[in-house]
């Protein structure tokens, strides 16, 4: 909002300046929109503005008519005509510069320089900014709050010359600040929410978990306070932009891609099996019909404090459901053997009724060993080609899940090997039956089976 005597000292830099509306819109500081510009020159036409500090008759005739009138201005090289805006144009206001028209006076002088300190520490405290003029009308009345409370002396006309708000937007500020939070109830769920995940959800799996759950759902603004239990339909952006303001934010595998993957891959050291999810054209079809058929496996390797650790997994490519898993310090026989055991005690594949277990490349999975216990437990084995990790996308897309809900974004140090194993059994305990999967129709994996009658 402006004064008259702002939009009137704007018009004299217009028309000092000779650039075109868009230009001085885009390069001069502290200019209003284009719209505002023209509307303020069809008012100074109708008399009912007149640009203060008017050059002189014959400057205008020349910026009106001649070939530095905004209507020629746009013909001038870019260059020209920005270097020359660069140098009409008050340079933007900086913390150097900020204190260099304190009054002579001694008392008035000590009183505004006492006044400028705190405004620049209030200013620095809402956004770390390069200077007054890039705050928002908000972030200029939080600024200006600040500074009155950390200093008597600032006073509100000190603040509203010295940050440039209009005294009227400034009380608006305030008013706005005073009014309850219409979200504060739906804030405490999406909190909740995101708690309850660990930090593994996002603003989509937010969204969902609010619309879960038992009764008539109710819309977030008639969301009663201290309600933990009602469905909530909110949108995605209304979430999003909660979370954004809370500073929630999912864990990210962003340190994955700097890191060396581990490898387990030693070399050919007997035949491969053959690869059967992989279909005639090339792609992999890791879906079955009812639990108990397909099944992926594989390990990971989690750097720790001082040590590693490493999951094997068993995933069922039914619905995601982990059906097993072992943690180890070293990834040898004895780690995927165990796991080969509990996942044959789990599902009961029989002659009549095989399980199908797709593995990589790794050394562990080409021993006589692990073949021996496969054929005795009545497991068919699958490999991926070699150098092919797309082969085995169903195990990698679990690892890449766990890793960025779980282990990523955390501080690991001090957590010894049994405190970190309970920490995984607890988190994959929390996939099968707490986490919202969008593939299942934002259910966990667990309602889906239980809705389907299988065994869980």
């Amino acid at each position: 909002m402006y004064t008259r005597e702002e939009r009137e000292g704007i018009l004299w830099e217009f028309h000092r300046s000779g650039m075109s509306v868009p230009e001085a819109c885009r390069l001069l500081p502290l200019f209003p929109t284009r719209d505002n510009l023209y509307r303020w020159l069809r008012m100074e036409d109708a008399g009912e503005l007149a640009a203060a500090e008017m050059p002189r008759r014959a400057e205008r005739m020349h910026c009106s008519h001649g070939e530095g009138s905004p209507r020629y201005a746009a013909r001038r090289p870019r260059a020209e005509r920005e270097g020359a805006a660069m140098a009409d144009a008050p340079e933007q206001t900086d913390w150097r510069d900020w204190g260099a028209d304190l009054p002579e006076e001694p008392a008035e002088r000590a009183r505004m320089a006492e006044v400028k300190l705190a405004e620049a520490l209030a200013v620095l405290d809402v956004l770390k900014a390069p200077g007054p003029a890039s705050l928002t009308s908000e972030e200029k009345w939080r600024a200006g709050e600040l500074a009155r409370g950390r200093c008597p002396l600032v006073r509100l006309g000190d603040v509203t010359e010295t940050l440039s708000i209009p005294k009227s937007t400034y009380l608006d500020q305030a008013a706005r600040a005073a009014r309850p939070d219409p979200k504060a109830a739906l804030r405490v769920r999406v909190r909740a929410s995101f708690a309850a995940s660990g930090g593994a959800y996002g603003a989509e799996s937010v969204t969902a978990d609010l619309r879960s759950g038992e009764g008539e759902p109710v819309s977030w603004r008639d969301l009663e306070p201290g309600d933990m239990s009602t469905p909530v339909v909110a949108s995605e952006k209304v979430v999003r932009a909660i979370m954004a303001e809370e500073g929630l934010v999912a864990r990210k595998a962003a340190q994955m891609a700097r890191r060396r993957r581990w490898s387990s891959y030693a070399g050919e050291l007997s035949e491969r099996p053959a690869n059967l999810p992989l279909a005639e054209g090339g792609t992999h079809d890791f879906h079955a019909p009812e639990p108990g058929l397909l099944v992926v496996t594989d390990v990971t390797e989690f750097r720790l404090d001082g040590y590693k650790a490493y999951l094997s997994p068993a995933i069922d490519c039914f619905d995601g459901w982990p059906v097993c898993w072992r943690v180890s310090r070293h990834p040898d026989k004895d780690l995927v053997l165990g796991m080969l055991s509990d996942l044959v005690d789990e599902v009961g594949p029989t002659e009549e009724r095989p399980l199908v277990l797709h593995t990589d490349g790794g050394s562990v999975y080409m021993t006589g060993d692990w073949a021996s216990a496969c054929e005795e437990g009545h497991v068919t084995r699958s490999m991926s080609r070699k150098a092919r990790s797309p082969d085995n996308a169903r195990a990698e897309g679990f690892f890449g899940t766990l890793k960025c809900d779980f282990f990523e974004g955390r501080d690991w140090a001090g957590v010894g090997f049994e405190e970190f194993a309970a920490a995984l059994d607890r988190h994959i305990e929390w996939y099968r039956s707490g986490k919202l999967k969008k593939s299942l129709g934002w259910r966990t994996i667990r309602q889906a089976r239980e809705e389907l009658g299988c065994a869980a």
